[in-house]
């Protein structure tokens, strides 16, 4: 038997958010007669370490003692050494640095570094960014307006850039027939009414508190809308405080961090992301899979993924007039809901499928080593 390239990750934690979900499907997805994927995390614990295939792949901890450690490079070159990888592939600024430079003392014979969404641009650190990009073999970027930005903002070339769509698995995200009421009931929420669903980290970025303002809006011109908000984060006891202020607190529901999310998306009717920033949302092609119309900012790759008036709405950064306007859209019309949700599952089987995703990393990988002295010991 030929044998299999390994494949080592670095991600900072697999705690939940969308670059390590990534991560982890495609880990999980790769072939495994072909590939032997690990995931190396600086800080272990993450919730998203429960949704690792461990038959499949190898998860590991370099630990970051602090916030800048000196020894973590020297540690990760041996870690790297010892796990045999025949490419690492960083990811994003969390671990670029020291990733790169664990990798490179190594003699890792590939390095591939991946961008998210968010981009390191404070001005001393842009010069070192596209200098450790450029040590890369292949750069990648989720979405071909974020690579415009790091040709922008970074001024590294285009052409060294791969834009590698997100994926979503349309097995596992769904439209289950006659599931809303039990799955309401499993989190405690109304067995009737309209219920909007927000999945994100609780962090400024994602901008929930546009969202609370909406529904107290809506709330005002007699259009009752429950909330659900999944996900925790350092705003979480801010976010409860603003609930209460806004006199929603009844109507919001906090989950917490939830590992079976497909689950909250059978529970809702409409996804919302009022995101100010976003690279492609991992959770956008969830709620799309799962056959739920999507109302999220035109940001980031969010406009090539959500067809405006077709599979739900698009609207301008912290513009809550118009966040009111398209969640009483669709609160009121059963209907359009429906053949939105329609529309974009369609959309997310066709375009955006793990599957597609899946093969185009393979077929990065087994180019760049097809490449490099690598050639000819691994099957294509």
């Amino acid at each position: 038997m030929l044998n299999r390239l390994k494949i080592l990750h670095i991600v900072f934690s697999l705690d939940v958010g969308g670059l390590e979900n990534g991560v982890v499907n495609l880990c999980n997805s790769l072939d495994h007669t072909r590939f032997a994927p690990s995931i190396c995390v600086f800080q272990g614990g993450g919730a998203l370490e429960l949704r690792v295939d461990a038959n499949r792949v190898d998860l590991f901890e370099v630990r970051r003692y602090w916030r800048y450690d000196p020894t973590l490079p020297f540690r990760l070159a041996k870690a790297i050494h010892q796990n045999g990888a025949h490419i690492v592939h960083t990811h994003s600024w969390g671990t670029l640095v020291e990733g790169l430079g664990g990798a490179m003392m190594s003699q890792t014979p590939i390095i591939i570094h991946g961008e998210h969404g968010l981009l390191e641009e404070r001005s001393r650190n842009i010069p070192i960014q596209r200098w450790l990009w450029s040590r890369a073999d292949r750069v990648t970027a989720v979405a071909e307006e974020l690579a415009e930005r790091m040709v922008k903002v970074v001024r590294f070339p285009r052409a060294r850039i791969n834009v590698i769509h997100n994926g979503v698995d349309t097995e596992r995200f769904r439209l289950i027939e006659n599931s809303k009421a039990s799955m309401r009931a499993r989190f405690k929420l109304p067995a009737t009414g309209f219920i909007l669903g927000m999945v994100a980290r609780l962090v400024p970025v994602k901008n929930h508190a546009g969202v609370f303002h909406a529904i107290a809006r809506l709330h005002e011109q007699g259009i009752e809308t429950d909330l659900v908000v999944a996900g925790d984060g350092p705003l979480c006891e801010p976010l409860h405080q603003m609930a209460r202020e806004l006199r929603i607190h009844e109507r919001v529901h906090f989950l917490g961090n939830v590992n079976s999310i497909e689950e909250v998306f059978c529970a809702i009717d409409v996804f919302v992301l009022n995101s100010q920033s976003e690279g492609m949302s991992n959770t956008i092609l969830e709620a799309m899979a799962s056959g739920l119309p999507v109302v999220a900012t035109a940001v980031g790759a969010n406009p090539q993924l959500v067809c405006d008036r077709e599979t739900g709405y698009l609207i301008k950064v912290n513009d809550v007039e118009s966040l009111c306007r398209a969640i009483g859209e669709l609160a009121g019309d059963f209907r359009l809901r429906t053949t939105m949700g329609q529309k974009g599952r369609l959309r997310a089987e066709v375009h955006y499928s793990v599957k597609r995703m899946v093969q185009d990393y393979s077929d990065l990988y087994m180019g760049l080593a097809q490449k490099s002295k690598l050639n000819g010991s691994f099957h294509n």
